[in-house]
């Protein structure tokens, strides 16, 4: 029987670890490409510009960097560095002349709670309390020291400060 090639046992052995392991080499291809995948969407999504809307403008990372500048050269003094608030270990105490500071803009404030056109007018032309002017710190106006463009950057600012609601 010189024509038959007989197969050995341990050549069916060989061929099943070469199956397993073009198995496992498929496997690993697969992984590394889900890694892979994995890390470029984790980038991509990390790396996408901040873009905040104010008034249904839209303000990107470099606009809202001048914005901060504009806060702190304008509105740190009072609303604090941070947006922390006039008096930040009890932003919403009184002080000892019976008066509240000036807001937070964080999360311990209620600015985000105001429609943009509201607070844009309200940084322009500043304000009182209309139901106690006695009971609160009055807000300067800034409409003649900014342009309505530099309100809306330092308010694109605040709006990082936010947490979402």
């Amino acid at each position: 029987m010189r024509g038959r090639q007989v197969v050995e046992p341990c050549c069916i052995a060989n061929r099943h670890r070469n199956h397993s392991k073009g198995i496992e080499c498929i496997l690993r291809i697969a992984l590394v490409a889900l890694i892979v995948l994995v890390g470029l969407i984790l980038f991509g999504c990390g790396n996408q510009p901040t873009v905040i809307i104010v008034s249904g403008v839209s303000f990107d990372t470099e606009q809202i960097a001048q914005g901060q500048q504009l806060y702190a050269q304008n509105c740190a003094s009072c609303h604090g560095a941070n947006g922390e608030g006039q008096f930040p270990d009890s932003p919403l105490s009184m002080d000892e002349a019976g008066r509240f500071g000036a807001p937070p803009h964080n999360a311990n404030g209620h600015t985000s709670h105001h429609p943009d056109d509201w607070l844009i007018r309200y940084i322009r032309e500043g304000g009182v309390s209309l139901d106690n002017p006695e009971l609160y710190y009055p807000m300067p106006a800034f409409g003649d020291q900014l342009s309505d463009e530099q309100i809306s950057l330092i308010l694109a600012y605040i709006k990082t400060l936010w947490n979402e609601r």
